[in-house]
Formats: structure tokens, sequence, C-alpha cells
């Protein structure tokens, strides 16, 4: 179900980040014009910044580390220091040193000359331009498994990538997914049937402790005992009691360990996630 979530906010951003995107679309989603880069970074940042009017599913803009840059969103373009390339003669002059150019952007209305349509993109040497952000969200479909959501804290990477140099500029989002416990937790509701079952499986499963660690003690005593009188066999009645008490106990304690392992399921997902590549690298 963790997993689940992940991938489908993936393609809840892919349809909400990127224009005109279609599932599916995969190595064939590209650009091939300046005016359709440029549309389609545009078109990125407009919809971040409209999130709160537009979305369906309920999500949080996270803003910078506190003692650093408080920006929400960062565009960036890496480039080439130096660049000239003229097919026409058949010449080329490039300084390999990359060089990276980026807007910082936050939710909510831009001051003078912080316009993200003033960012001006170096074609000709353009290696890629990359956007990325953070989301917030919280997993609230665990509530149905009686469990307690978790908060879920997304950062997206959009990578428009002319490594190539080629005239096709492909597209790609990336999302990593870090998960955590929320903050004061709070469900309505009744929750007595699930609170008096678990307290069972404690209480039978402590019961079965004890008994276990009784016949653990009896065994070493009667190995003693065992030496010195003659033994005999007796048939009890109370020994069909007692093994059907011991079955039953041993089915709820397997119960109340196939329970608790469901939880597990939730904290194994970092290795499911993909690395979102630095922007600055």
């Amino acid at each position: 179900m963790v997993v689940t979530f992940k991938e489908e906010n993936t393609v809840t951003f892919k349809h909400l980040f990127l224009k005109d995107y279609v599932d599916g679309a995969g190595d064939s989603y590209a650009v091939y014009t300046q005016r359709d880069l440029y549309d389609h970074v545009f078109y990125t940042v407009e919809k971040y910044l409209a999130i709160p009017n537009e979305t369906i599913g309920r999500y949080a803009y996270v803003r910078g580390e506190s003692g650093g840059n408080q920006s929400a969103l960062m565009l960036c373009q890496q480039y080439y220091r130096k660049g000239r390339i003229d097919p026409a003669n058949d010449t080329f002059n490039i300084d390999p040193k990359i060089v990276t150019g980026a807007w910082w952007g936050r939710p909510g209305p831009l001051g003078p000359g912080e316009g993200y349509k003033n960012f001006t993109l170096k074609f000709h040497k353009l290696i890629n331009v990359t956007i990325q952000f953070k989301l917030k969200a919280i997993n609230i479909q665990t509530i149905i498994n009686n469990e307690i959501p978790d908060c879920y804290t997304f950062t997206i990477t959009i990578t428009f990538d002319n490594k190539a140099h080629s005239g096709r500029v492909k597209i790609r989002l990336d999302n990593r997914a870090d998960i955590k416990e929320c903050k004061d937790p709070s469900i309505f509701g009744d929750n007595s049937f699930r609170l008096f079952f678990d307290v069972v499986v404690i209480l039978v499963c402590s019961l079965s402790f004890i008994l276990c660690a009784r016949s653990i003690i009896r065994g070493l005593l009667l190995q003693h005992v065992s030496s010195v009188s003659p033994l005999s066999l007796q048939n009890f009645a109370g020994y069909d009691v007692c093994s059907i008490l011991l079955g039953t106990s041993t089915l709820l304690v397997w119960v109340g360990v196939i329970r608790y392992l469901t939880f597990f399921q939730k904290y194994n997902v970092s290795g499911c996630g993909e690395t979102a590549p630095d922007p600055r690298g």
C-alpha cells in the first residue's frame, strides 16, 4: 500500500507538472524547439504555484531549511562556461567547465524582478534544465486497515536533458518519497474492538510465555526426580484440555506475530524509491 501510494502520486505529478503528458510516453516525451522548451518550463512553474487551487489531492509546500534559502522551488540550468559551435565551417570552441545558473521561487505573489519568465536559457551551450521542489502529503488510506497514517515528503525533480545536443530535449520526472510519523495523529470513531483484540492477544501471549517457562523449569526438575524414582505411565483427562489450550494459545501467538509483521512494509520503501539527481551537481 505504501509503494502504491508513491507510484500513484508519481503519475499524478506527471499529469500535473508535465505539459500535454500522456501515460506511457516514456522516452518519447520530448521537445524540439526553443519556444516549446520555454513553454514546458513555465508551465511547470505555473502549475506548482497553482497547487492549492487546482489539485484534487491535498498537498502542502515545503520551504527551504531554516537558516538557509527559504525558497520552495529551484529552477536551474547547467551549461558550458564558453561554447561556440559553427557547423557551417566545421568549427567549435568549447570550455568544458560546467556553470550552473539558478532561479529560486516561492509560493505567493512575486516581487519586482522575481518573475520566472525573466529566466533566459543559453541554448547554444545548454546541457540541461532542472526544476526541483518538495510537496507534503498524508497517506490516509491506511485507516481502512486500522493503521495510523504516515506523512510523506515528496522530492520532485523534472529534468530537461540536452546532453546529446541533437535538437531533441528529453523530459523526465523523478519522485523520491521520505516517510515519517505524523505529528499528533487523531482518529475519531470506535476502536474498542481493536483495543480489545490487542489486549486479548497480549494476555494470551503472556500466559503462553509463563506456561512455557513453567514447563521448562519442571522438565529440568524432572530430570533429577526420574533418576531416582520409578516411572509409570498414566492417562489423565486433563491432558486433553491442556493440549487444546496450548494449541489455541499457539495459534493466537502466531496471529499476533503476523499482525506485527504487517507494520514492516511501510519501512521498506526506501529501496524502491528513485534517487533524484542533484541539479547543482
